[in-house]
């Protein structure tokens, strides 16, 4: 019945999944992004508070050292104080931003690996369309997707609101701390507070990152008659795979028609394999397979050589290893050459007795 509907009830070939990925659409988590690049600058911050504190005051010092800079209300001065100002802002923010963007490449990394592609940034006029996006806006993913961030918003408030409340105390008790024991107690206070909100969102990002994972599948889900339709295209229509088939079975079974009653003797496994091997000392410097098979083929094999009056002889070990190593029209290997030589003697020898 869903068939005949049409319904998507199979998982996307690989193909898709291939094209999809081209497309720049993969399985992603905003949210865990965000709660990685706050969890990360967050920790940055508070090991470089120290280093943030010495580096601030000195340029505070900078600013208003007027014998350094000179009268600061003059155009002259005031551009020398916005460069040292810029100076002193980019050495101690570019480490942190570069350690922040670091960490936003790699919760991308982890959740999609390596992509790049510019087919997101190509225009596509079905995002102008108004009715459509509408539908995304007001449709039931758009309330599912409203309702779930003012969940989140609603929960990150909660921590919060439970992080002040735990440290009202301390908040009342500020102004009787010096200045620098305020800039710690503070520090600590807001560390603390981005760490909660952080943990939160993390926890939150990866339940996201799973169902956007889940819809992400749904999604690309298929019919059956387009993965018919997608295996056609990339493997070929089934029915000239399956004429190409026969046409090299029977090509197959021509050469080993031609081939068999050229050979010295056959070696079987007994039923399962068949190896045909021929020696010619004048024009050949080791014995070659000329012809090998498993089941049917072994049994064709070993009918064509009774009629031709080729000897068959039941060798388990040795019509393994040459099935299993030896492709048709190779050389024995250096391994296995005394196996065979012992063979083809015997054989000689047998058709020696027998020729007199």
């Amino acid at each position: 019945m869903s068939d005949d509907l049409g319904e998507r009830t199979e998982d996307a070939t690989p193909r898709r999944l291939r094209e999809a990925r081209t497309e720049g659409r993969v399985a992603r988590s905003n949210d865990l992004t965000a709660a990685i690049a706050l969890l990360v600058s967050t920790f940055i911050l508070w090991v470089m508070s120290g280093t943030f504190l010495e580096q601030g005051g000195l340029l505070l010092q900078r600013m208003i050292d007027l014998d350094v800079l000179g009268n600061a209300l003059e155009p002259a001065g005031a551009w020398q104080a916005l460069v040292h100002l810029s100076a002193g802002a980019a050495g101690l923010l570019l480490p942190v931003l570069l350690l922040m963007l670091i960490a936003v490449a790699g919760a991308q990394l982890l959740q999609f690996g390596l992509l790049f592609t510019f087919k997101p940034l190509e225009p596509q006029l079905q995002r102008l369309d108004p009715i459509k996006g509408l539908q995304r806006i007001f449709g039931i993913s758009g309330v599912i997707r409203v309702s779930l961030d003012s969940m989140k918003i609603l929960i990150v408030l909660a921590v919060a609101g439970l992080t002040v409340w735990q440290y009202a105390p301390d908040v009342l008790a500020l102004p009787t701390l010096e200045m620098k024991a305020i800039i710690s107690r503070v520090g600590w206070m807001l560390a603390d507070l981005s760490m909660r909100i952080g943990g939160v969102l993390l926890l939150l990002g990866i339940l996201d990152f799973v169902y956007q994972r889940w819809k992400y599948r749904q999604d690309l889900k298929m019919t059956r008659q387009q993965v018919k339709d997608d295996m056609k295209d990339a493997e070929g229509d089934p029915g000239h795979k399956r004429r190409r088939m026969r046409m090299m079975q029977q090509l197959a079974m021509q050469r080993i028609a031609s081939s068999v009653p050229q050979a010295d003797v056959i070696v079987t496994n007994p039923e399962h394999l068949a190896v045909a091997i021929q020696y010619d000392p004048a024009t050949m410097a080791a014995p070659v397979v000329i012809a090998k098979g498993a089941d049917l083929v072994a049994f064709r094999i070993r009918q064509i050589a009774e009629r031709h009056g080729v000897p068959i002889v039941e060798r388990k070990p040795l019509a393994r290893a040459l099935h299993a190593q030896v492709e048709a029209g190779q050389p024995i290997p250096a391994d296995l050459f005394k196996a065979v030589a012992e063979l083809l003697a015997w054989v000689y020898q047998l058709e020696g007795r027998m020729a007199s």
